[in-house]
Order: structure tokens, then C-alpha cells, then sequence
């Protein structure tokens, strides 16, 4: 395993070219927030500071954050989709995860869910997972109905789950393998050839 993940770390690295970086965590003491150079605009009508603000608050807390760690299970997590319906992380076992965490004011998500949503239908062993952070139902769906896109989405209301995971900008990704172990996160936004790249480098390191 050690082995496998070491591989897939550098050939995201290579990949990525100091753009996107693998981001590995080790305990609560040495946890590093993710930085992108995708910083987190506000939109009209959405108070964006104030939602980031909550995040970070709730990352000082001692209990908000658990351990997250690169080749231990991911952290599971259940929210509830558009349609109300819950839905878990390990529902999604035997397949790979791409955990997408998003806005709808976020410009680089709004350029990146057209290849989130062709990687998701050109690929029936992935599952992308698009995580909505603190948006009200009604504007997420709208902006998934207009966009047309197929992938599961579901809210993370209280920014609960984006914080367990460490993000600190949008869009931030990481993959998980067909196990359910965290294989690596990438902040900032992906292209159709680096999120194929990224998921065929996955594929031939099992």
C-alpha cells in the first residue's frame, strides 16, 4: 500500500507541475490547511466571508477535525442529496471516489463541473461525488438542473464534512480508491486531461 500511494503521489506531482500538489496529513498537530491559488471570491448575494470564517473556527476546535491520513480508510460521511435521500461515502465501495467539494458562486467549480460531469459518465468504475459547502437546497439545485449534470451531489449544510477534510478553498478534490482509502486531495481546479491522467495513474498502480 505504502508502495501504491508513494506512486500515485508523484505522478500527481509530475502531473500537476507545482500547480496542484498531493496533500498528505498526518495527525490534528501537524495538519496543514490546503492552499490553492483558486482563493474564494464572493458572489452577489452570498456571504462568503462569513461562511469561510465558520470553517475556520470550527477548525480550531480540538474534536471538529479528526485524524485524515493518506492510505488509511477515508473519513465516511452521510448527507442528504437533492432528492432528501441520505447518501454515505462507503455506499460507493468497489468503485472509485472523486469527492468534489464546491460552491456555486466558486468561478473555477463553474469551469470544472462540464469535465467532472464527462469524466463521471465516461467512466462506469468512478464515482463522482460532488459536495455542496453551505448553500441552501433551492440554488444548489437550480445550478445542477441548468447545468444538466448526472453526478451524485449533496449538501454539506454546516460545512461539517469540508472540514473534516480540510478545505479551506473551492473546488478542492481527493480520490479514493475502490476500498475506500484515501489516495491523495488536489486543491484548485482540474482539467478533462489531468482528472484522466490523475484516475488512469490510479488504475495502474493497483
Amino acid at each position: 500500500m505504502k508502495k501504491k500511494i508513494l506512486l500515485i503521489g508523484l505522478a500527481i506531482v509530475v502531473l500537476v507541475g507545482g500547480v496542484f500538489y498531493l496533500t498528505a496529513f498526518k495527525d490534528e498537530n501537524n495538519n496543514e490547511d490546503i492552499a490553492s491559488e483558486n482563493s474564494i471570491s464572493n458572489n452577489a448575494g452570498e456571504n462568503v466571508e462569513e461562511e469561510e470564517e465558520v470553517i475556520e473556527e470550527e477548525k480550531e476546535s480540538e474534536t471538529a477535525v479528526p485524524d485524515i491520513a493518506i492510505g488509511e480508510l477515508a473519513p465516511d460521511f452521510t448527507l442528504l442529496d437533492l432528492n432528501g435521500e441520505e447518501v454515505s461515502l462507503s455506499d460507493f465501495r468497489g468503485k472509485y471516489v472523486l469527492i468534489n467539494f464546491w460552491a456555486t458562486w466558486c468561478k473555477y467549480c463553474d469551469l470544472e463541473m462540464p469535465d467532472l460531469d464527462r469524466l463521471y459518465e465516461e467512466n462506469e468504475d468512478l464515482v463522482v461525488l460532488a459536495v455542496n459547502v453551505m448553500e441552501e437546497k433551492d440554488l444548489v439545485d437550480k445550478y445542477i438542473e441548468e447545468g444538466g449534470y448526472k453526478f451524485p451531489v449533496v449538501l454539506d449544510k454546516e460545512g461539517k464534512v469540508a472540514v473534516t477534510y480540510l478545505v479551506s478553498a473551492f473546488p478542492t478534490s481527493y480520490f479514493v480508491d475502490k476500498e475506500g482509502v484515501l489516495l491523495g486531495g488536489v486543491p484548485g481546479m482540474m482539467t478533462y486531461d489531468q482528472m484522466n491522467q490523475l484516475l488512469n495513474g490510479i488504475r495502474g498502480n493497483e
